[in-house]
């Protein structure tokens, strides 16, 4: 089958089903099951207020409001903020000044700000903030018992631990999909007649060594020193980023040969549930994603996972169960 559209290079599948793959399942143990349960218990935790001084892991509700001479430092209030102590959330002078407060107390802490700050009229100079505590509360996790199993729908903790344990074994399974169907796409991808332009491995393997050389400057590495530690040289790295370039090109190619052979398309309602999947997974607006995402690529991406489960469906699959890596 030939294919040239949109500047692709004409492409003639090879062999594309049929073929052979090892499906490697990563098993689940008990002790990885342990700490699951233990986990069950930890989503399930509440927090209840207390009268007790804030400490690390408490639940703090408060305002924050910076001042210099006297006056309040511009866009520096904070209203009814809610974090964890201990998450990272708060500038840790603020975190180490809560600790020790009730709820209902207002206090204040001395903080001086770098010489290079991103404010260069704050750069250097002392200011002092006020943080109102509305509300401490520390957190409860249940115990793991019958009537915490029960709570939570299951009807009995037995029952609960192979829900919890078939729900792992499904992300596993569908994990070693994902894996055996990119390499049954690559094999594809090798089995092609195609004619990838010398151009543009080479731009990509100069580029990536490029990249690999700045990376090991910042960390005052030399190539050469580099080369000599992982016992390789500079020209079987560039060889190598210049394999890689062309096994994700043909890769790029098959699964587009593959879908106008079988016919395997994607819907505009299927692009439009994969911008919302994402929005939530990375909990970031669906705007945003489609500002950074084209449907184009989020199609193509589709298109790709759908032509993956086609070859797996196709190929001679032999399951592997390999140990849980506790």
């Amino acid at each position: 089958m030939e294919n040239q559209q949109n500047n692709f290079p004409e492409v003639k599948l090879g062999q594309y089903k049929g073929l052979a793959v090892t499906r490697h399942v990563r098993g689940i143990s008990e002790k990885t099951l342990d700490i699951e349960m233990v986990h069950q218990t930890r989503m399930r935790a509440t927090y209840h207020n207390s009268t007790e001084a804030a400490k690390r892991g408490s639940r703090v509700l408060l305002d924050f409001a910076g001042f210099m001479d006297g006056k309040e430092i511009p866009d520096s209030r904070m209203e009814k903020v809610m974090v964890v102590l201990g998450d990272g959330k708060l500038m840790p002078a603020a975190e180490q000044a809560i600790y020790g407060h009730k709820a209902g107390e207002t206090f204040r802490f001395d903080f001086t700000y770098p010489a290079a700050f991103r404010v260069p009229e704050l750069s250097g100079k002392t200011a002092q903030f006020e943080i109102t505590l509305h509300s401490v509360a520390e957190k409860t996790t249940p115990e793991l018992t019958e009537e915490f199993a029960q709570s939570a729908g299951y009807a009995s903790l037995t029952a609960m631990r192979e829900a919890v344990r078939a729900k792992k074994q499904k992300i596993h399974e569908d994990g070693a999909d994902r894996a055996a169907g990119q390499k049954l796409l690559e094999m594809a991808g090798a089995n092609l007649t195609v004619t990838v332009p010398e151009a543009v491995l080479d731009r990509t393997a100069d580029n990536e060594m490029k990249l690999l050389s700045q990376r090991l400057s910042r960390s005052g590495i030399s190539m050469e020193q580099h080369c000599k530690n992982s016992r390789t040289t500079a020209e079987a790295l560039r060889a190598g980023y210049r394999a890689d370039a062309e096994r994700k090109i043909r890769t790029m190619y098959a699964a587009r040969a593959i879908a106008e052979a079988e016919n395997i398309t994607v819907r505009p309602e299927e692009v439009n549930a994969e911008y919302r999947r994402l929005s939530v997974q990375q909990d970031t607006p669906e705007a945003d994603i489609r500002r950074v995402l084209a449907p184009e690529t989020v199609a193509a991406a589709l298109a790709a996972q759908k032509v993956q489960r086609f070859l797996l469906d196709n190929a001679v699959v032999t399951s592997v169960m390999d140990p849980d890596k506790e």
